[in-house]
């Protein structure tokens, strides 16, 4: 089974709860787990995940290849790859059960929803949110592929596909207010993946500090023009398709290209003995390759019913991805909130699981 049939199969059970996901994908990355020990005459809140170690087994059937030998561990890109991407299942129920709650709760004569700083607050999850999904996808597609360029997409999308999760999660404990720590039912599903998820990074080797892996090969990946990779921001296809069909994307995808094309130059010139230079460089690589990976699944989904294929979803990611580049975030746009808003209540009301993702290749070569 692929990487990707993996991903999608856990994706559920991660909605339902973050450490029933990780046994769905056992199989894959392999589990130790620790035997949980309540207090005495009470029962055990934190986080599920504090009973899980992990090791890194070989997954039968799976063949690591040379595209996936990092750190020694033929597939600890396997780990990176599939964990963040299937972990996306929780975040996906958590922002269905905020919209549930903010369509319920009455406030200043309204409803939560109704408040122009929750919507806000919710645009920006769900942004968060479909970006790490297009970054996650062209990781989990590149691994499943054992091409050379997963030694370093991979652990970029792991380090920055888990900042994202907890990035939107905070979002959406926000937009749950005192619900999120109060534990209302039948809301509180939403503080345990939060929770959840913000731990993901502390009890995953793998996910703890991946940077490292990926640097050796920055500057072969930023000059990558075939893959969803920071070059192919620069394509002329890719800036034509956006000026024809997401004329409000313009700007901010010029920005990123010409970061692209600078940190390519960065990126061939390292600040030897500079640790943390390199590794805040490995970070705008990180960001780049997200920005790479939305417009390369908006262009895959483009003309289609699909969310992916939203030019106004595909600006709003990009503008989320700016901001963190140049360190300064400031509140998207209301027509992008507006159609935000629209798509996670309409995702909220039909029940639909986000599944933009892996196996449909976002992220394959434009």
């Amino acid at each position: 089974m692929s990487i990707a049939e993996s991903v999608e199969r856990a994706r559920p059970a991660f909605g339902r709860d973050v450490s029933a996901g990780l046994d769905a994908l056992e199989p894959l990355i392999g589990r130790i787990g620790v035997a949980a020990v309540a207090p005495e005459g009470g029962e055990v809140v934190t986080s599920a995940l504090r009973t899980y170690r992990f090791d890194a087994p070989a997954a039968p059937g799976l063949e690591a290849g040379p595209g996936l030998e990092t750190s020694g561990l033929p597939d600890a890109a396997v780990v990176r790859a599939a964990v963040p991407a299937a972990a996306l299942g929780a975040l996906d129920a958590a922002l269905r059960e905020s919209v549930r709650y903010a369509r319920a709760r009455e406030l200043y004569g309204g409803t939560v929803l109704d408040i122009p700083h929750a919507r806000s607050l919710l645009a920006a999850a769900l942004a968060d949110a479909l970006t790490a999904d297009a970054l996650s996808s062209a990781a989990v597609c590149l691994a499943d592929a054992h091409v050379p360029a997963a030694s370093v997409a991979v652990p970029l999308a792991a380090h920055l596909s888990c900042l994202l999760l907890a990035d939107a999660a905070q979002q959406v404990s926000v937009l749950a207010g005192s619900t999120f720590y109060a534990r209302i039912a039948p809301f509180e599903l939403i503080e345990q993946h939060v929770r959840d998820l913000s731990a993901l990074v502390a009890l995953v080797p793998e996910l703890a500090d991946p940077l490292p892996a990926a640097l050796d090969g920055l500057a072969a990946w930023c000059a990558d023009m075939d893959a969803a990779a920071p070059a192919s921001l620069l394509r002329p296809e890719v800036m034509a398709a956006i000026a024809a069909d997401a004329p409000g994307a313009v700007e901010v995808h010029v920005a990123l290209a010409a970061a692209a094309a600078e940190t390519a130059v960065d990126a061939g010139e390292p600040e030897a003995g500079d640790r943390h230079a390199v590794l805040a460089l490995a970070h705008r690589v990180s960001l780049l390759t997200a920005a790479a990976a939305v417009v390369a699944g908006w262009m895959h989904a483009r003309g289609s019913e699909a969310i992916a294929g939203d030019p106004l979803v595909m600006e709003a990611s990009l503008r989320r991805i700016r901001g963190r580049v140049v360190r300064r975030q400031p509140p998207l746009p209301a027509d992008l909130v507006a159609r935000l808003v629209a798509h996670a209540e309409a995702r909220a009301a039909s029940g639909e699981e986000m599944a933009i993702g892996p196996a449909r290749a976002a992220a394959s070569p434009m």
